[in-house]
Parts: C-alpha cells; sequence; structure tokens
C-alpha cells in the first residue's frame, strides 16, 4: 500500500510499517522480531516482539548487535546496542498476494562482529529484479554464543535466526514476499550459520533454497567452549560464570573477546586450538545443535521424510590472504606456525607435501602461502565441497561455483580473498567496503554475472549452470571469463579427507 507515495504495510497483529521509497523499491529498516535482550532477557531465548497499534516508523536501521571494531585498539569504542534484534525488507510490491520470492541475507563476521545496515548489503538491486529482499541481525560474541552451560540456552544467535525466520514466514506476505519460496544465503559465519539450520529439526520448512558463500561449519565441543570462557573469564578477571561474565562492563567484555580473535599468542597461552580462528563459535551442545553441521546434514538429508533443499554452495579461490595480505601477516609466518596449524587440526604430516607442491608455496619454502593455502581449504574450500558432495550423495540439486577473481587491492597480492564476492553478488561495488575489497575499477560484468545468478536461483531454483554430480562435476569459475567446467582435482584438498 502506498500513501502519499509514503510504503505502508499492515502487519498481521493489526498494526502499521511506514517505510520510503528508494530508487523505486519500497524499503522497511529496524523492524523488530523479537524484543530487545537485555536485563533479563539478555542470555535467554529470543521472546517475540511486542505487537503495537497505530503506525510505526520504520525508516532506520536498528542498531548493530554489540561488537569491538574490526582492528580498534583499546581506546576504541564498542559499536552496537541491546535493541538489535531487528531487520530489514526491500520490496518492489509492498501489498498483500504479490506472492515475490523472497530472499533472507544472513550476514557473517566471525560470530563476533557485522550487522544488516552495511551498505554493502543493501537490498535494492535485488528488489529490482522483482525479488523480496530481508536482511537480519542476531546476537554476536559472548551474547549469541558464549556457551554457559546449564545456565542459559546454548547458541542464543542461532536460536535469533529461527526466530526471524518465523517472522518472515508470518509476516512477510504482507510485504508481497511468498513465504513459500524463500531462499536464505549468508557469507562465513552466515553461511555456517545456514549450515547449522540445515541440519536442525527446528528449522525445517522455514526455507526452501540455500545459498552459502564460503561457509565456515567448525563448530566447537563444549570443552572448547568452556575453554574460551575461562579464558575471557581469565583476559577481564572475573569468574567464569553467567553471573561473574554478564556484570562485567559490557566493553570491556566485547574487547577481550577482540583481543582473543586477534592475538594468536593470546589464543596459544589460553590454551584455545588454532583449529579455530575466531574464539567463539556455535556449540555442540546436543539440544539446540545435536551434531557437527555435515553429520546433521548426512543425517537430515538420508531421512526419506526430508523437506525438499536446492542449494547453491561455494567458496573463493585464495580466501586466507584477506586475513593475512593487509597487515603484512603473511611475511611473518614460519613453518611452525604451518606445524601448529597442521596439529591442532588434526591434518596428517604427509599433507605438507601436497601442499608444497602448490604453485604458490614456492615447493615449500613460502610458510606464509602454505598456511593460507591450508586455512583457506580448512575453513571454507573444503566445507563448500563436502556440503555439494552430500548433497549429491543424497541426490539434492546442488550448483557449485568458485570465485577466482583476483582483486588488484595491496599491490596485487589481496586476490581472490575472503568476502570479495560480497560486492559482486549484492551488485554494491560503488560502496566503501566494496571498494575497499576490489579497488576503484572492479568488473561491472562480473557483478552483473554474480547478482544475476543468485538471483535467478532465488526465482526459479537455476543458476545458470549446470548441477553438480558424481558424473557431471560441474562447477561455475566466477573470474574475468565466467566459465564452466569440471572441478579440479586437488591432492591438497584430498587430504583433508577423514580429517574434516
Amino acid at each position: 500500500m502506498t500513501l502519499d507515495t509514503v510504503p505502508i504495510v499492515h502487519m498481521a497483529h493489526g498494526g502499521w510499517l511506514q517505510g520510503r521509497h528508494d530508487r523505486g523499491v519500497a524499503v522497511f529498516r529496524g523492524v523488530p522480531y523479537a524484543r530487545a535482550p537485555q536485563e533479563a532477557l539478555r542470555f535467554a531465548p529470543p521472546e517475540p516482539a511486542a505487537a503495537w497499534t497505530g503506525l510505526r516508523d520504520a525508516t532506520a536501521f536498528a542498531p548493530v548487535a554489540p561488537q569491538w571494531p574490526r582492528g580498534g585498539g583499546e581506546n576504541a569504542r564498542m559499536l552496537g546496542g541491546a535493541d538489535c534484534l531487528a531487520l530489514n525488507v526491500w520490496t518492489p510490491e509492498p501489498r498483500a498476494a504479490a506472492n515475490l520470492p523472497v530472499m533472507v541475507w544472513i550476514p557473517g563476521g566471525g560470530f563476533m562482529r557485522g550487522g544488516a545496515s552495511d551498505p554493502l548489503y543493501d537490498g535494492t538491486s535485488f528488489a529490482q529484479k522483482g525479488i523480496v529482499l530481508v536482511s537480519l541481525q542476531y546476537r554476536l560474541g559472548v551474547d549469541g554464543f558464549m556457551h554457559f552451560g546449564s545456565e542459559a540456552p546454548a547458541n542464543r544467535g542461532l536460536l535469533d535466526i529461527l526466530a526471524a525466520l518465523r517472522w518472515v514466514r508470518e509476516h512477510i506476505g504482507a510485504f508481497g514476499g511468498d513465504p513459500d519460496r524463500v531462499t536464505v544465503f549468508g557469507e562465513s559465519a552466515g553461511a555456517g550459520a545456514i549450515a547449522c539450520l540445515m541440519g536442525m529439526d527446528a528449522a525445517q520448512g522455514l526455507f526452501h533454497r540455500a545459498i552459502l558463500q564460503s561457509p565456515s561449519v567448525a563448530c566447537q565441543t563444549v570443552a572448547e567452549a568452556d575453554g574460551v570462557r575461562h579464558a575471557v573469564a581469565q583476559c577481564l578477571g572475573v569468574p567464569p560464570t553467567l553471573r561473574g561474565l554478564g556484570d562485567a562492563p559490557l566493553a570491556e567484555v566485547l574487547f577481550a573477546v577482540h583481543r582473543l580473535a586477534e592475538d594468536e599468542a593470546l589464543r596459544d597461552r589460553h590454551g584455545i586450538s588454532r583449529r579455530n580462528m575466531f574464539p567463539l563459535r556455535p556449540v555442540i551442545d546436543g539440544q539446540v545443535l545435536a551434531q557437527a553441521p555435515l553429520a546433521a546434514l548426512h543425517r537430515r538429508w538420508a531421512t526419506p521424510q526430508r523437506t525438499p533443499l536446492q542449494v547453491l554452495v561455494g567458496s573463493n579461490a585464495e580466501e586466507m590472504r584477506l586475513y593475512h595480505v593487509p597487515n603484512g601477516a603473511i611475511d611473518r609466518i614460519t613453518q611452525d606456525d604451518v606445524t601448529a596449524f597442521m596439529r591442532d587440526t588434526g591434518l596428517p604430516p604427509a599433507a605438507r607435501q601436497a601442499y608444497a607442491a602448490l604453485p604458490a608455496c614456492q615447493g615449500g619454502a613460502h610458510a606464509g602461502e602454505m598456511l593460507c593455502a591450508m586455512q583457506a581449504d580448512y575453513y571454507y574450500r573444503v566445507p563448500a565441497r563436502r556440503i555439494a558432495a552430500l548433497a549429491v550423495a543424497h541426490r539434492l540439486p546442488v550448483h557449485l561455483y568458485e570465485l577466482e577473481w583476483r582483486s588488484p587491492q595491496c599491490g596485487g597480492q589481496l586476490g581472490a580473498a575472503h568476502g570479495m564476492d560480497l560486492p559482486f553478488v549484492f551488485g554494491n561495488l560503488d560502496t566503501s567496503t566494496g571498494r575497499e575489497l576490489t579497488g576503484q575499477a572492479p568488473a561491472q560484468s562480473l557483478a552483473d554475472a554474480m547478482h544475476g545468478a543468485w538471483a535467478d536461483f532465488a526465482t526459479q531454483g537455476d543458476p545458470g549452470w549446470p548441477e553438480h554430480g558424481p558424473a557431471t562435476p560441474w562447477m561455475q569459475f566466477f573470474d574475468d571469463l565466467n566459465w564452466c567446467g569440471p572441478a579440479p582435482f586437488s591432492p591438497a584438498m584430498k587430504a583433508w579427507d577423514g580429517v574434516l
């Protein structure tokens, strides 16, 4: 509905939302799907947002979940606020019964930072293609993923995402969306969250297609999660309990987690395995997450009564260069660092030879290149291939891709790094983050190709290249040419068999 050029939506509970028009689509920002997780609700499961009467303004984003800024030092200021459990909707037709396809974006950020209000994630281009685009936020860090045993439910951030998807199921029809044509998509931690959701009974029926970009599926055991809780508490000088950490000044808690994420030596001193790059992850607690994501997917997809699902999954060719190139760390990495990573992940010693044979590793002489390649495979590339292989094994339609376009940033050394897909997928090259990743003159044709493929998959289940299968292992390669061919065999990636 439009009143004097202002888009208005009537909610199922009786209230109204007022958004605004932007470049030919209607946008509703900061729509609450759950109550603010503060005071008694801070570590509780999400509770539905209170209904309202009359007209509610939806023209401003909600604050991001509390977090320490990326790269921020001790004197930086925390970002965000408690009233963060909100979502945003871009729609070409804000009216009931339009029955448009829906895409729901779950942002990444290592389960400790990020938010849906980044201009990089603006959904206008998708809405201009006839899609209702939803972006959501969830609790992060200690509030969302710290494991407190019996003191609080585990994986509260995942519970938030489930609550948001239930909101979409109930309300998206008022915005013109079809609740039976929902595609969830996410990158990094966002894709890892989707991998968790796909195997959870509670998520079944809430989405029908899934796009996983650089899925980070490494979760923590309860013992690992308890170790992280004790490490954060020791950094703060408080008891490792819900009360001890909950009563500590929030900014100090956020900075302690930030320090653990940034300082590998500090993680080593606290006995935190190099298996997980970021200190807080989803926890295999036996209730919210009954199994690790890949095992849960195997169980779920082997069930004859499973909900049919279409999958698009892939990664970037040089993921870890984002973390090791801009700060110069790639030149400080030693063979001891490589050995420690292999030890903590269980990668067999023979794998070193396979990685040494890679062209970038210069016969094994460059430890930084070797660790980059190992970590890229462990954290992102191998999980993407495993998800595709599981889908094929259980006869689910799956499309596989890899981004190989190399950024000119950092003197041409940034390459096809982690997150490089984001400005192309959203078609938002001309944003500060987009320019930071791709430079001043990125390939518009690549953005057209990736953005169009994602939209086509959400609309009709076909991104434009053949399905990945046992006899036809097709993979789409996104670079200056954008071509499709068989997924290449990699002895280095094969080394992870039986490990990941």
